[in-house]
């Protein structure tokens, strides 16, 4: 059997896709700083070469002016060498040093008349052309004497040009090199104070969101920033429209199914008023008394969905977005009693342990908090066993040590216990969102624990849930940590303890 080649399009569908490139985060004030300085640093490279070949030409022209003024001046010498007759003769000068110019007076044949005594015994240059020449050691200038058949040499130690075309090259390239530590140290102030609106225009979008949609005050920005806040401005006032009509929204929706609800379940309940009590013959189940009680049963449960569903929308639409001090030590008392009344016939089965403080101010909204601690309780009342306890702890916790004579900053931990089976690791991360239970048999709708992690989100309280309870093998707890305002407390503390404590201190 023939094998057919593999298809490259199927293998292509096949290939897995490529994960995307992520960005990463940069900085504009230091792409900025980094850009300008290079670009500054780059031009002063450029202007370096080009002073460096231009002071190098420059040098060579003045060294060859002056070898060719020193010629010229020894034409006297010539004069005084025929004088006194051909010879071998070296001038007597003094201060000659490697670096000192060197001559020569030859014939036309070459022979060395007359020379210094750093110049060597042979001509520097043969033939006798004028012009300059570049030796191994000496850059030569031959020029004819004034007297026939006469040549002056003047020659340079190559070491004294290198010598001086080094110096003016650093005299000229240093002080460009030297301004590039100023120019950066300029650059960055400059970058700096150009970007400060800038920063002023981040820290207030930063201080945006929350609590805070007011529109970002006038900075005196340019006119490139300017679209910015101005875009901003309007997208926040469009926010703030937006949660506005949401509230409305649930606040309108609450009142218009709870009246209808609550006329439904009294109809109802008058309607069973009514009906003939039941009679042994009867059976389970099929009488109308027993109908209606299943109706009322289901109104119940739909009024707690409805309360529910729109706790939630007021959640979602940022109900706990207000920032105001309120004493949440009154919230948490007021809804303990509302859910295990103090002086009820049945046994209490909400504990609430605030130890000796009176009052706890905490930054938020009250109605917020509210709807946070009711659902917390319900949820802990509604999933405990019968007979069993809900505990509530508030403590204090110091936040960070501050300086010496400074108050510390405190927070409070809020601390709901109560007994249940234990939940497994996937129940447990997920039980936080809408519609899901933690497999309780309890009547309930999946949504206390949805409408507290978002309320606890928005107020930026974190919100930790432990099942089982920390060092035991059973239970469920939930912690939460309020930012302390203030509190008040006691001036006599007296300890709490052992299961017969008063319930709301």
């Amino acid at each position: 059997m023939t094998q057919l080649p593999p298809n490259p399009a199927s293998s292509m569908a096949h290939t897995p896709p490529t994960p995307p490139k992520t960005m990463r985060p940069w900085r504009l004030s230091t792409r900025l700083l980094r850009g300008v300085t290079a670009v500054v640093i780059g031009c002063l490279i450029i202007v370096s070469l080009l002073t460096v070949a231009f002071t190098k030409f420059e040098i060579t022209e003045r060294l060859d002016d002056s070898l060719q003024e020193v010629a010229e001046r020894l034409q006297f010498a010539v004069l005084v060498l025929n004088q006194q007759g051909s010879g071998h003769d070296i001038a007597h000068l003094s201060n000659i040093t490697p670096t000192s110019l060197a001559y020569q007076i030859t014939d036309a044949q070459g022979q060395v008349l007359l020379r210094s005594p750093n110049a060597p015994e042979l001509a520097f240059v043969l033939p006798h052309d004028a012009g300059f020449y570049m030796q191994p050691h000496f850059r030569v200038y031959v020029t004819p004497a004034a007297q026939k058949n006469r040549f002056i040499m003047v020659a340079e130690p190559r070491v004294h040009r290198s010598q001086a075309t080094h110096h003016a090259i650093l005299i000229a390239v240093l002080p460009i090199l030297g301004a590039i530590p100023c120019i950066w140290l300029l650059v960055m102030w400059q970058v700096r104070r150009s970007l400060k609106p800038l920063v002023h225009l981040q820290h207030e979008i930063r201080e945006r969101g929350s609590g805070n949609l007011n529109p970002v005050p006038d900075l005196a920005l340019p006119h490139e920033l300017a679209t910015i806040q101005t875009a901003v401005n309007l997208l926040l006032e469009r926010l703030h429209k937006a949660l506005a009509a949401e509230r409305a929204f649930a606040a309108n929706a609450a009142h218009e199914l709870r009246n209808p609800i609550a006329a439904l379940l009294a109809q109802t309940q008058m309607l069973r008023s009514t009906l003939p009590a039941e009679t042994p013959a009867d059976t389970p189940g099929t009488t109308a008394r027993h109908r209606v009680d299943t109706m009322i049963s289901q109104i119940q449960r739909l009024s707690r969905i409805t309360e529910k569903l729109l706790q939630l929308s007021r959640a979602v639409a940022g109900t706990g977005f207000q920032r105001q001090p309120f004493d949440m030590l009154e919230v948490l008392n007021t809804i303990a009693d509302e859910l295990d009344p103090p002086h009820g016939a049945a046994p209490q089965r909400l504990l609430v342990e605030t130890e000796p403080y009176t009052r706890l101010v905490v930054l938020g909204d009250m109605d917020a908090t509210g709807i946070l601690l009711r659902n917390l309780l319900e949820n802990a009342l509604r999933h405990s066993p019968d007979g069993s306890c809900v505990r509530v702890a508030v403590t204090l916790d110091t936040l960070m040590k501050t300086d010496a004579g400074s108050e510390p900053s405190f927070s409070a931990q809020l601390t709901l216990e109560n007994d249940a089976p234990p939940l497994p690791d996937a129940t447990l991360s997920a039980l936080t969102d809408p519609f899901v239970r933690g497999g309780s048999q309890a009547e309930g709708s999946g949504l206390g624990l949805a409408i507290a992690r978002t309320i606890s989100t928005q107020m930026h309280i974190p919100m930790q849930i432990y099942s089982p309870i920390p060092n035991q093998k059973t239970g469920f707890m939930v912690r939460l940590f309020f930012q302390i305002d203030r509190y008040e407390s006691h001036e006599e503390a007296q300890p709490i303890s052992g299961p017969g404590y008063k319930k709301h201190t």
